[in-house]
C-alpha cells in the first residue's frame, strides 16, 4: 500500500477495499474469469482449498465446459474437444506441475507466498509485471507472444520466472462458458489460439529448471507438445494416405489398427471415468470433424501467421495498425501518468486532475 499507484491502480484497490473490507495488500489469491463465463457453485471453493492445501502452488485452473453446445454444428464438434483438452492435455501437463496455459477464463493465481516469514511476491513479483506489460513487438515473435493469447503468455511468464512452483489443474472445479457459433468465429479465434501457442512453447522449450530430466521432464514435454501442433496437418494427409493405400490393396492394416485402437481406448476411458454414454456421442463428432481440427485449422493459422487482429472485420480497418497497441506519434502525445502514494490518492479531490507527487 505504500507503492505509488496510477489513477487506474488506486480506484482497483479502493474498489477491492470496498468490496472485500480488507487492504489490498492482505488478500492472497486473485481470480480471473471472463464475462461470459458462469462459474459452478463448488467451484472457487475447490480453487482455494487446493491452495490452501499446497503453498508451492502459484496458479490452478478447473474445468471449463462449453454452455451453448447445441447452438449449431460449430458449437457440437467443440464439446468434445474442450473435453480431451482438459481431462488429457491438462490432466497431464499437472502431473509434472506445469499446466502450460491457465485459461484466461477462470484462473485463480496466488499474489504473494510466505517462505521462512518473509513474503515472496508471484502474480506481482516485478519480473512478472515488467514481462507481462511489455509493449515491444518489434518481431513476428513478441507479436505473436503478446497480442493474441494473454492468457497463455501469462501462463509462460509465471513458468519462466519461478520454474520450480506448480500450476495444476483441477478437475472438479468446473465452469462453463460461451464457445464460437459460427464458422468464422471460431476460425478467428482457433488462429490466435493456435499460434500463441506455438510461439509461448517456444519460450517455454528454454526454460532448463523445470521439473524433471531429460525425457522424463516438462521441458521435454513441452518440445513433444510443439513438435506435435507442428505436424499436426501431415498427421491428417498420412491418414487418409493409409485409408486410401488399403483401399487399392496394399498391407497397411496395421497402422489403421492401431489408430483405431487408439480411440476404442479412448472410448473406454471416457465411459470408465465419465460414465455417461452421452460423451461417445460427442467423441463420434469429434472424429468426424478431425480434418477440421488438425488440418484446415492449423494450416489456416499458421498462413496467417502475421495476423494479429482479434476479429476478421478489424483486421480490414483502414489506416489501422492492429499489431501496435500505442503509436509513436498517439505515445509522444500522451501526458504523463500521475504516480502518488495511497495517503496523497485519499487527501486528493477526486473532481480534479491529480498533481504531480513530489514525494
Amino acid at each position: 500500500m505504500n507503492d505509488r499507484l496510477t489513477p487506474l491502480e488506486f480506484a482497483l484497490c479502493r474498489a477491492s477495499r470496498a468490496a472485500a473490507q480488507a487492504n489490498p495488500d492482505q488478500l492472497e489469491y486473485l481470480l480471473m474469469v471472463d464475462a461470459d463465463t458462469h462459474l459452478d457453485v463448488e467451484c472457487m471453493p475447490r480453487l482455494v482449498a487446493a491452495m490452501e492445501r499446497d503453498t508451492g502452488i502459484m496458479g490452478l485452473c478447473g474445468e471449463t465446459k462449453i454452455a451453448n453446445k447445441r447452438d449449431s454444428w460449430v458449437t457440437r464438434i467443440q464439446v468434445y474437444e474442450y473435453y480431451i483438452s482438459h481431462h488429457l492435455s491438462k490432466a497431464f501437463e499437472s502431473l509434472w506441475g506445469g499446466v502450460t496455459c491457465l485459461p484466461g477464463c477462470c484462473s485463480m493465481f496466488r499474489i504473494y507466498a510466505r517462505k521462512h516469514g518473509a513474503i515472496v511476491p508471484l502474480i506481482v513479483a516485478p519480473d512478472v509485471v515488467s514481462a507481462y506489460s511489455s509493449t515491444d513487438t518489434s518481431t513476428l515473435h513478441q507479436k505473436n507472444l503478446l497480442l493474441l493469447g494473454e492468457d497463455r503468455y501469462l501462463t509462460t511468464v509465471l513458468l519462466r520466472a519461478f520454474p520450480q512452483r506448480k500450476l495444476l489443474y483441477v478437475p472438479r472445479a468446473i465452469c462453463r462458458t460461451t464457445v464460437p457459433v459460427t464458422w468464422r468465429e471460431l476460425l478467428t479465434q482457433r488462429r490466435r489460439w493456435i499460434n500463441s501457442t506455438i510461439h509461448n512453447l517456444l519460450e517455454l522449450v528454454l526454460v532448463r529448471d523445470l521439473c524433471g530430466t531429460f525425457c522424463c521432464s516438462m521441458q521435454f514435454l513441452v518440445l513433444m507438445d510443439l513438435i506435435g501442433n507442428v505436424v499436426l496437418p501431415a498427421s491428417v494427409v498420412f491418414c487418409y494416405y493409409l485409408i486410401a493405400a488399403r483401399i487399392i490393396g496394399h498391407p497397411v492394416a496395421l497402422p489403421l489398427l492401431l489408430m483405431a485402437l487408439a480411440f476404442v481406448l479412448q472410448a473406454v476411458m471416457v465411459l470408465l471415468t465419465t460414465q455417461r454414454v452421452a460423451y461417445i456421442y460427442w467423441m463420434v463428432i469429434y472424429i468426424a470433424a478431425i480434418p477440421v481440427w488438425n488440418l484446415v485449422l492449423p494450416l489456416y493459422a499458421f498462413w496467417r501467421f502475421d495476423d494479429f487482429s482479434w476479429s476478421r472485420s478489424s483486421s480490414h480497418d483502414v489506416g489501422h495498425d492492429s499489431a501496435a497497441f500505442v503509436t509513436d506519434a498517439e505515445r509522444l502525445a500522451l501526458k504523463p501518468i500521475p504516480l502518488m502514494r495511497w495517503r496523497e490518492w485519499v487527501a486528493h479531490p477526486h473532481d480534479s486532475e491529480p498533481a504531480k507527487s513530489k514525494v
